[in-house]
């Protein structure tokens, strides 16, 4: 009997440790977020409104999210991911002034790299740095150095956006003067040559005359390289980049077989038949009737 419940005993602690490690791993996998974000589809999708600090058991991008004192803070389109909430118009890149817009009192500065008219939840401080052009924002102040050092690896958020299919803000007005997306002198720091990946390769011919035999035949393919070379420049992208996609450029010379085919020339014999001539002579008789031979009768 001791037996029995010492065995229930140990099997109820272990059951009690499993909870306490569950509980435990559960506590570990909580992420800090902060701010209204997008919630994975793999867990469900949508969009958290909470805008106070807050938890979730799903990891943040380093792509859309920065770091806020410890906690994930959204930088990207809320409407992409299916936001219905107030919204705002800003034109290509600008920075987001986190403590501003969560409430807190430690500046913490941000920046959004995506390209073209998108929308944010919130709305710019009042300040020279913004001006407004068709209900949209454009940032106008001078970036940071802390902005050109982080675009050309944040410039990757606008390929995440591309795909996604939502309704966009269209902004058809001129930009005011100094905006970000026209100063080109901006353009140099980000500038991305990326090495050659590739190479022409020549193939030696590999060309084999055939014995001489009249008529010629002649096989040959060169296939045409190709070379792409796309090129962007200004601000809201990430400067000049060139890209040599193809993994190598290989010219193959066929042989050239030459077949020459043989002659024949079939000379046919020439028979000559030759008929035989047969000359007839007729024996040419005299006959004289005055004479008459010793033989005659008479």
């Amino acid at each position: 009997m001791s037996r029995t419940v010492a065995a229930v005993a140990t099997l109820v602690a272990l059951l009690v440790l499993a909870g306490h490690a569950g509980s435990a791993d559960a506590a570990g996998r909580q992420v800090r977020y902060v701010g209204i974000h997008p919630v994975p589809k793999s867990e469900g999708g949508g969009i958290c409104y909470i805008e106070g600090p807050h938890v979730h058991v799903f990891d943040a991008d380093k792509v859309q999210y920065r770091d806020h004192h410890g906690a994930n803070y959204f930088v990207g389109d809320p409407v992409a991911y299916g936001y219905d909430g107030q919204r705002y118009v800003y034109k290509g890149h600008h920075p987001i002034h986190v403590n501003v817009v969560v409430g807190d009192d430690e500046p913490d500065d941000e920046y959004c790299y995506i390209n073209g008219p998108h929308y944010h939840y919130f709305a710019p401080p009042e300040g020279p740095e913004f001006r407004v052009a068709g209900d949209a924002y454009f940032y106008v102040g001078e970036p940071p150095h802390a902005y050109i050092e982080a675009r050309p690896a944040m410039m990757r958020i606008n390929a995440v956006y591309q795909p996604l299919a939502y309704e966009r803000p269209v902004v058809t007005v001129d930009a005011p003067e100094g905006w970000i997306g026209a100063r080109a002198e901006l353009s140099g720091p980000a500038v991305v040559v990326e090495p050659p990946r590739a190479a022409v390769v020549v193939e030696p011919p590999r060309a084999a005359v055939a014995p001489a035999r009249a008529g010629v035949t002649v096989q040959g393919f060169i296939p045409t390289p190709s070379l792409h070379i796309g090129v962007g420049i200004g601000i809201g992208s990430p400067g000049v980049i060139v890209h040599e996609r193809a993994p190598a450029v290989i010219v193959r010379e066929r042989p050239v077989i030459i077949h020459e085919r043989p002659v024949i020339v079939h000379e046919r014999p020439v028979i000559v038949h030759e008929r035989p001539v047969i000359i007839h002579e007729r024996a040419k008789v005299q006959h004289d009737n005055n004479h008459r031979s010793p033989h005659d009768h008479r």
